[in-house]
């Protein structure tokens, strides 16, 4: 499995491909004390200013698209079946060419409530939610629907009777 969020990170690590660009475009402001991107504070900028979030996702989604893609490539052919998690793949412009869409959504008191165990503050949590496309949206777009909004346990039995659906096609 590869995750689009990871590889993100990853990428804004001191070295990364993408660390230079992100400073460069936000300044040292973002940094934390051992040099690392404060990913709290950037996100706070960004998801504060509709243009910041833009130029993040342009020095952003490339890169993780082209990672993600080269994952892909570099699997052996003998693997069945690969997942990429990406939260924002209708966002990035990335929706078609897939053998099936899973869209994983909750409802956004669950949402609120998850970002609100993560630090976040209600208007923080707001201005996430709104950043991307609405849940609905996605959902309507995707092949298959999974609710998050249960337990580890509904969640794991949702997800492998979808896998088992995408797997008989």
């Amino acid at each position: 499995m590869c995750d689009a969020d990871d590889m993100a990170h990853q990428l804004m690590e001191p070295g990364a491909q993408a660390y230079g660009a992100v400073v460069e475009a936000f300044g040292r402001e973002i940094l934390a004390r051992d040099g690392h991107v404060d990913r709290r504070r950037l996100g706070e900028r960004v998801f504060a200013d509709g243009r910041d979030r833009e130029r993040l996702n342009a020095i952003i989604h490339p890169l993780v698209k082209q990672a993600w893609r080269d994952w892909l490539f570099r699997r052996p052919p003998e693997r069945r079946a690969a997942a990429v998690i990406i939260p924002l793949l209708y966002e990035a412009g990335e929706g078609a060419g897939w053998d099936a869409v899973v869209c994983v959504c909750s409802s956004e008191a669950i949402q609120r409530a998850r970002l609100a165990a993560r630090g976040l503050d209600g208007q923080e949590a707001r201005r996430r939610i709104t950043a991307q496309m609405p849940l609905a949206e996605k959902a309507e777009r995707a092949d298959f629907v999974i609710l998050n909004d249960g337990t580890t346990d509904v969640l794991r039995e949702q997800t492998m009777r979808v896998l088992e659906r995408i797997l008989e096609k």
